[in-house]
This record gives structure tokens, sequence and C-alpha cells, in this order.
């Protein structure tokens, strides 16, 4: 029996109201509170005018949710908008990659949430988002894909493996869990107390308004000059700023949890805006791990899937793994949660070579802050010697972080000054290679490969400095590639 269509949650449209009234609630204020009861010509103009505005957008998003009407049929995802000009999109399920469920407060208050599906297309035809719906009907367009995906390996695979394949029954396995350590750290890694300076800083600038702070000055002196209320203040102002970076972080990261099955990776995270990201293990086209300067004092890392379709909300980072992992606890997790992925802790570094192109290989920025600094502020000479020591301290940290591996189907590079980046991917995830040599890299026998992988967008790494016996090795490692590309 073919599906009736569906439309979102009727919250939709308080939903929007909301989003309205947030992006407009300047001009609200502007027009109509701090300018009400004007007499001037121009200012009743821009009033009417805005309220035949918001009338129009209030009709629109009743009429948009009224026309949007969405339901499954033969695994396809049909989708149908629009009032006067109509609009039909179709959606193969086996299609979606990627799956995200976020839950911000609002969405909690009247237990529904947001569902979306990321495909491997590029722009407006890349996603389809369900941003007001029941928990019950996104459980069930969920059930809806998985079903839709299990029968399409199904069907691929032969009859004598089906049998295997059933035989144990897929569980969910949980991998990470933070513990309050992992929280307490993370609050001091990510520094999310200084968050609190520019509400501070707000607080004051309101304050203020109400209050001649100037003015009060003289006491405040006077306030100052004694050493125990300044010691006060400022152990209090600490234990203020660090409770609020804890408390942010629980917030962020409290509930964090890193799981997979036989299919796909999942990440949950959020206490009070809760966000949940699943991804098929083989849509996942490298990995990168990376180290802020911060997490390297640490011994922190942060493990990132780069994914063929959208990995969701950028601002959520739902593809990152918990970016607060121990280095050892990153390695392994990567090839638990991705067997298929081996993370190698030894690897080449750059030769001598490299060192020597990298110390004679010119910096334009250098020369350009020289050469204005000559022209308009010779006085300040020393500026230009600090960036040349700044620049050359960064180029030797990266010769000696820089490290790159060909190990069977893997190559991994890493690089990096003050950070470093780890880059794991297998060759039949790359899509295409490049190898460099610059006229200065032709004398000392070096080159430049790079690797491009599939996402969104399309994503390039690569290594600067290679001996060129390396390259050569490299393509040819690259032209193997015929004998296990996988087709997606």
């Amino acid at each position: 029996m073919e599906e009736k269509a569906k439309r979102l949650h009727f919250i939709k449209i308080p939903f929007e109201l909301g989003k309205l009234l947030k992006g407009n609630i300047f001009f609200i204020i502007m027009l109509y509170i701090l300018n009400f009861g004007s007499e001037k010509t121009y200012m009743k103009l821009l009033q009417v005018s805005f309220l035949i505005y918001l009338t129009w957008r209030v009709l629109s998003i009743i009429l948009k949710w009224y026309t949007y009407n969405y339901h499954i049929k033969e695994g396809t995802i049909h989708i149908t908008s629009g009032l006067i000009s109509k609009s039909y999109r179709s959606i193969p399920l086996h299609k979606v990659q990627n799956v995200q469920r976020r839950t911000t407060v609002f969405h909690r208050i009247f237990s529904l949430t947001s569902l979306t599906f990321e495909t491997g297309n590029s722009g407006d035809e890349g996603s389809v988002a369900f941003e007001v719906i029941s928990q019950k009907e996104a459980e069930r367009l969920e059930r809806a894909h998985s079903s839709n995906h299990n029968s399409i390996i199904d069907a691929e695979v032969p009859e004598e493996r089906i049998a295997e394949d059933l035989e144990p029954v897929t569980k969910k396995t949980i991998h990470f869990t933070p513990t309050k350590r992992d929280v307490l750290k993370a609050s001091f890694t990510s520094l999310s107390f200084l968050a609190l300076i520019p509400i501070v800083a707000t607080l004051y600038s309101t304050l203020d308004d109400f209050i001649d702070l100037e003015n009060a000055g003289g006491y405040v002196t006077k306030v100052l000059d004694t050493w125990w209320i300044v010691t006060i203040a400022i152990t209090a102002l600490v234990c203020v700023a660090v409770t609020f970076g804890i408390v942010s972080t629980f917030v962020k990261y409290g509930k964090y949890e890193i799981s997979s099955d036989q299919e796909r990776i999942h990440i949950k995270k959020g206490v009070l805006d809760e966000s949940a990201f699943s991804i098929q293990k083989e849509k996942v086209q490298a990995v990168e791990i990376t180290q802020s300067i911060m997490k390297r004092m640490l011994g922190l890392a942060e493990v990132k899937l780069i994914s063929a379709g959208s990995t969701g909300d950028e601002e959520l980072n739902t593809n990152v793994l918990y970016p607060f992992l121990s280095v050892n606890r990153a390695y392994g997790l990567v090839e638990e949660i991705l067997p298929a992925y081996k993370v190698e802790g030894v690897m080449k570094p750059l030769s001598k070579q490299a060192f020597k192109i990298r110390m004679l290989r010119p910096s334009f920025l250098w020369l350009f802050a020289t050469v204005a600094i000559y022209l308009f502020k010779p006085a300040l000479w020393y500026i230009s010697l600090i960036l040349l020591v700044a620049i050359y301290t960064l180029r030797i940290l990266d010769y000696k972080s820089s490290r790159y591996l060909l190990n069977g189907e893997f190559v991994q590079f890493k690089s990096g000054s003050l950070g470093t980046s780890l880059f794991i991917t297998k060759r039949s995830k790359v899509i295409q290679i490049e190898v460099k040599r610059s006229k200065l890299q032709k004398v000392f026998g070096l080159a430049t490969i790079e690797t491009i992988n599939r996402s969104k967008p399309v994503h390039h790494t690569k290594i600067q400095d290679v001996p060129v016996e390396y390259a050569d090795v490299f393509y040819t490692w690259y032209i193997g590639r015929t004998k296990n590309i996988q087709i997606e």
C-alpha cells in the first residue's frame, strides 16, 4: 500500500516565526519601539513597508508548511512543495551517506527533533532536511533508510554469503564516553573559560549606560589600593571563569558517545542542544588527526572523518570524534571503528636536502614587509628581523614535523609547525594525485606530492620536498589502484 503524503509537524510554523523574529529584532525595536508615535513621514513609510514585509513573510511561512509534503515509495523519498510553482524532488534512500539528528532546546520542549539526510550530490540537491518532526517519525525515516541500505547490500551479496551474514546479530559497540577527568581536561584545553571575557565586557558596557563608572573611578582606585580586596576579587574572578568553562564544556561534551555497528559510525553529543550523526564506514574517504599547539603540549589530538558527502552542520563539527583524545587513544579509536584503517606511528622524515631548500626558499611575505617598513617606517627596522626569525622558526618546526609513508594500500602524510595534521587514506579512496616540481626542487632532487579525495569541498592534502624517487614510487603506487578500485 502506498504511503500517504505527510507534512512536517505544525510546530514548524512557530519555529520559523521565531527565526523570523530573531533575524529582524533590531528593525522591530528601531521602528516600533524607539520610534513609536513618530510623526516623521519617512519613518511612517518605513513602518508600513516593514509591516507589509513581515505580513508577507508570515503568510509565506504558513503556505510553505502547508504545501510541503513528503512520502516514501519504492525506496525513494518524494518531496513536493510550492503553491503556484510546484517543485518535485526524489532522493533514493540508498544514496544517503550521512544521517544527522539534532534536538535543540526548542525541539525538546515539544518532544520533537530534526533529521537531515546527506547525499554525495552538491548544491541544494546534496541534502534533505526535516527540520521539525516527531521523534517517532524520525525513527521511522531512519529505519526506512537502514532497511533500504541493507536490502541493496543483500541484493549484491551471493546467496551463500547472506546466510553467514545473518547469523550474528549486529550490535552497537560503544567505543568512547568521556569521564569527569576528560571533561575537566577539555575545559582547560579548549580555553572555554575565556568566553567569560566578552560576557563581562558586555555587562560592563550595559552597566555604564546606567551608572557613570568614570566618575566612580576615584572610589574604585581606593578599593584597589587594598591588597586583600584585590586578592579576593582576583580569586573570585578566576573561580567564576573556571566554573564557567567547566559548565560550558559539560553542556557541549558531557553526554558524548562514539559508537559503531557493522556498517555505520555513530556520534552523539550535547546536554541541552543534542545532536546525533552517523556515517557509513564505506563512505569514509580519509581520516585526519590534528593537534593544535595546546593539544601537542598536553598530548591530545582530534580525529576528523572525511566523508564523500556533506558532514552535517559545520558549526556542530558532527564529523569530528571527541576532540580531546590522548594521541594513543586517538590512534586506537581509528582502528577500532574503522578496522580497514591502520595508523602507523613510525614514518619517514624529510631528507637533509629538504631542510636546505626550505632555508633557501625566498619568503615573499618578508620581502614585502621589509620594503614597506623601509619606505614608510625605517625606525621599525627590527620588525623585519623579528618576522624573519619567526618565518624560519616555523619552517624548521614544519621540517621536523613532516613525515610520509606508503603502507600497502594506505598513504600517510604529516605536516605542520606549531600545530600538526596527520592524514591517512586508502588508495581506492583517492580520486586524483598530483606530482609537482619547481625549478628549485629540481636542483635538489625533490618534489611535492598531493592527494585529492572526494568530500564537500574536495579535500586536498600535500606534502612538500619529498625525494623525487619517492614521488615516482607514489605515482606507481597510485596507478595500481585499478586492481581494487571502488565505484561509489
